[in-house]
């Protein structure tokens, strides 16, 4: 589970800003032992359900784009020194143009508490390292820069580590200036417990996902395996809890068709190309198709219709998307992280969606950036999985979060939020210029 995330001079944010997404010392609004809206890891209350609100360009997409970035410093392999990197220094101070970006993100593994910081420009990763945090101090497990006047990258893994001579010779003498130290992990073959776990946390840990990229003919679950049937059985549960009229589904294996065109294409490539291709379009893996089953009147003829899922509503698309979603998030212990949501689901269904989440989930965390204020009124959101991202007068964003002592537990989170501008994350609605303008359009001449 993710503690904290900080970024500097990174897009937006000039400074250090840190958003935690850990629980303060309050109760859910609703019972604490059903659905406890934290987990304790490490003697630390880690937020299962997080939100962000805030303005158009506040830095809400910004400040997730991070987890983007550290997957890709982390465990893309970059095969030759030369490639540059993504760099988007804080743009509105020069000196910022000439310093590195860093981002530090603190994290849980099981019954160990890590924080990673790296930093780097369009060249290099200047410098990086891991740490494992005690509870009173913390252990360096590697630390790795760059000597930019030599061009030469070093490393040092401390004993805690447990590494072998040969094998830090061998990551050493592999390490580029612009790859990280966990991905020459993976282009060496080095089996190594402990790095091998923070390689797998990085790449698999957590995600960016856009719901509309769930591909529901091939994600719902059959009836192959029993996991599968019990799954299903869940999912068409749900539907009925939530009245979507749905009985069960069925997924049916379909044979496609390709243009004669590209299979001829297929021929004239090489056993290599041929291959790479077939996996770049999926063509060896199987397909499916989805039909629905619904509740029908008596009187209808049939006590049950058959309709295709892609005939269905966006909405009850969107909540077997969802359903999908939490499962992995549930299943594999992972964050998942929705930028910019703005649900189809009707509200009450949405909230029995988030309040599935937090009472089935326990070391996995749902993160979202939203302007939807009617979710504040659910009674699984906590006052203190709320962050604001706001901007000043030099563009620079911060983080902040609502001040429990101002805000009174059974007062409406919602209004609070929406109508009272504490923390200056609504616009400021210049009324007199919108007037002005309006004006100015309609004396525009045509023409």
């Amino acid at each position: 589970m993710i503690e904290s995330l900080s970024v500097t001079n990174y897009y937006c944010f000039k400074e250090c800003t840190t958003i935690l997404f850990t629980a303060k010392k309050e109760r859910n609004r609703v019972l604490d032992n059903s659905f406890c809206g934290f987990t304790t890891q490490n003697k630390i209350n880690i937020l299962k359900l997080a939100f962000l609100l805030g303005n158009n360009g506040a830095g809400k997409s910004k400040i997730l784009s991070a987890f983007d970035t550290l997957q890709y410093l982390v465990t893309q392999i970059r095969e030759r020194k030369d490639e540059p990197l993504r760099y988007r220094p804080f743009a509105f101070d020069e000196e910022c143009l000439n310093h590195p970006s860093e981002i530090e993100l603190t994290y849980h593994i099981n019954d160990s508490r890590y924080v990673y910081n790296i930093k780097w420009n369009k060249n290099a990763i200047s410098e990086e390292s891991l740490k494992e945090l005690k509870t009173k101090s913390s252990v360096v497990l590697f630390h790795r820069w760059y000597d930019e006047i030599s061009d030469i990258v070093k490393v040092h893994f401390s004993e805690k580590v447990q590494i072998s001579d040969n094998e830090s010779y061998i990551i050493s003498s592999s390490l580029l200036k612009n790859n990280s130290v966990l991905s020459t992990i993976i282009k060496t073959n080095i089996s190594h417990p402990l790095l091998n776990s923070q390689l797998l946390f990085f790449m698999t840990g957590f995600e960016v996902v856009d719901l509309n990229d769930i591909d529901l003919n091939e994600e719902l679950p059959d009836d192959k395996t029993e996991y599968n049937k019990q799954l299903k059985n869940i999912i068409c549960s749900f539907l009925k809890s939530v009245d979507t009229n749905i009985m069960s589904y069925e997924k049916l294996k379909i044979d496609v068709e390709y243009p004669p065109e590209l299979l001829q294409k297929l021929k004239s490539l090489s056993d290599k190309q041929e291959a790479e291709l077939r996996m770049l379009l999926r063509m060896d893996e199987e397909k499916h198709i989805v039909n629905t089953f619904h509740r029908l009147e008596k009187s209808a003829g049939n006590r049950r219709g058959r309709l295709p899922l892609s005939e269905q509503s966006d909405g009850t698309k969107e909540i077997l998307r969802f359903l999908i979603l939490l499962n992995e998030a549930i299943k594999k212990h992972k964050t998942i992280i929705l930028d910019d949501y703005s649900s189809g689901i009707q509200r009450n269904t949405l909230n029995q969606l988030l309040k599935f989440f937090i009472g089935a989930s326990q070391n996995s965390q749902l993160i979202i950036s939203t302007q939807d204020y009617s979710l504040l009124d659910f009674d699984i959101i906590r006052r203190d999985s709320i962050r604001f991202l706001v901007k000043d007068a030099a563009a620079e964003a911060h983080v902040q979060s609502i001040n429990l002592s101002l805000l009174h537990k059974n007062s409406s989170l919602r209004h609070y939020v929406s109508k009272m501008n504490v923390y200056e994350q609504l616009p400021n609605m210049d009324e007199a210029l919108f007037v002005e303008l309006l004006r100015m359009y309609k004396n525009m001449s045509e023409e």
